[in-house]
């Protein structure tokens, strides 16, 4: 058995899918960040394209060699609330919630860096494969349904959750097409307002509108040979996802193809825009290879980028895009991956999330960086203490609608 943690903070024995939300709701209990790692962590991200800017500076890094820097954070639930502290060294994940974290900055030439980030968070003792069913699950939760049973469904199963997340986002329609061959294409819209969760999370929501509203993207998850699997885009504020299920998973868009399952290889592509103050930045024609990873301890998902999008940039900047802006998806690539792994030391099963970039430094990514920091700035504070806020109520009510399913 492992445990999970209730609104008021106490522990309990639970497991399954009570202790993965308990696990997860843990991190966003009121997090508590020692002084060197909550300056850290801003100096990073607003030098994250300009990476000389922290080299030398010793207040960010725990560890330093000639040509890498290192921080490493462990994170823990404790005293109510999600404690995270810089450390020389990491200790083994023991309890749900527990978390490592390590990034390192490589300096490959004089203004050439990589950086790699690697974070182990434990989530209880569900195997990845159990992981894996799970989100199985929610993918193909509309086969066979119409609009009526699957809100009659969500609001049975999930109640506090639906609630809580109500707060924020309305679901505008869920559009179901049962075909001869008894898959279901099912495509959902969902609207962000932020006006539900002003009263309580005033700086959230302002967050929000200004970033997120003005926010536009759309992608696409395709087989090698073109075959639509996924399409989901989010446009002033309204999420659309379209699917189509079969035997409990997914299966090609088109209704006149044949119902085959997904393959593990996979190609992502998509558009995405942001506005930060008066200006519009982005990319269009992106293209990455997206690989599902099954092994008998892991369930991930690795997404590799080797080809240089079309960037969408301010008519200001125009003049200085050049050579730099190609760096990271020369070589092996930019990498993220994520997944879960259960095979860690005592008997924890872990979230893990890795992540590889390479940068040249120059003065298209000096504007770009500057407004990184405006958008991070933006964002601590008030507004990052709300979010948290409304992420804890969230998962607490998961919490809870899991432990009613699963009591007799």
């Amino acid at each position: 058995m492992g445990s999970a943690r209730d609104g008021s903070g106490n522990v309990h024995p639970g497991g399954g899918v009570e202790e993965l939300f308990a696990a997860l709701g843990a991190r966003a209990a009121n997090p508590w960040r020692d002084p060197k790692y909550d300056g850290a962590r801003f100096r990073i991200a607003s030098a994250a394209f300009l990476p000389s800017r922290v080299w030398d500076d010793t207040s960010v890094w725990t560890a330093s060699a000639i040509s890498r820097r290192t921080l490493l954070v462990t994170g823990r639930f404790a005293d109510g609330r999600y404690r995270l502290e810089a450390a020389q060294s990491l200790t083994p994940i023991a309890q749900p919630g527990d978390s490592r974290h390590v990034i390192n900055l490589t300096r490959l030439s004089s203004d050439e860096y990589a950086w790699d980030t690697d974070v182990a968070y434990a989530i209880g003792h569900g195997s990845a494969a159990d992981a894996a069913r799970m989100v199985s699950t929610l993918f193909a939760a509309a086969e066979g349904k119409n609009e009526r049973e699957l809100r009659a469904d969500y609001a049975a199963a999930a109640p506090r959750a639906t609630a809580a997340l109500g707060q924020l986002f309305h679901v505008d329609s869920i559009r179901t097409t049962t075909l001869a061959d008894r898959s279901t294409v099912a495509t959902f819209v969902v609207s962000m307002r932020p006006s539900g969760i002003e009263a309580k999370y005033p700086d959230f929501a302002k967050y929000l509108r200004r970033y997120a509203e003005s926010a536009a993207m759309a992608w696409t998850l395709a087989d090698r040979g073109g075959t639509s699997f996924v399409e989901t885009s989010l446009s002033n504020g309204r999420i659309r996802l379209r699917v189509r299920e079969s035997g409990g998973a997914l299966a090609p868009l088109s209704p006149t193809a044949p119902a085959r399952p997904m393959p593990d290889s996979l190609s992502l592509s998509g558009a995405m825009t942001l506005k930060v103050r008066r200006f519009t930045m982005g990319f269009r024609d992106y293209h990455a290879d997206f690989t599902i990873i099954r092994t008998p301890h892991e369930r991930a998902w690795s997404i590799v980028t080797r080809a240089e999008p079309h960037w969408i940039l301010p008519l200001v900047t125009e003049r200085l895009l050049k050579t730099p802006l190609k760096r990271p998806f020369q070589g092996s690539g930019a990498l993220f991956r994520i997944g879960v792994r259960d095979d860690s030391a005592g008997g924890q099963s872990v979230l893990h999330r890795r992540m590889h970039l390479e940068v040249e430094e120059s003065m298209i990514l000096r504007f770009i960086g500057r407004l990184g920091a405006i958008a991070v700035g933006d964002y601590s504070g008030e507004a990052e203490r709300q979010q948290y806020a409304f992420l804890e109520e969230v998962f607490t009510a998961l919490v809870a609608d899991a432990r009613a399913l699963h009591t007799p």
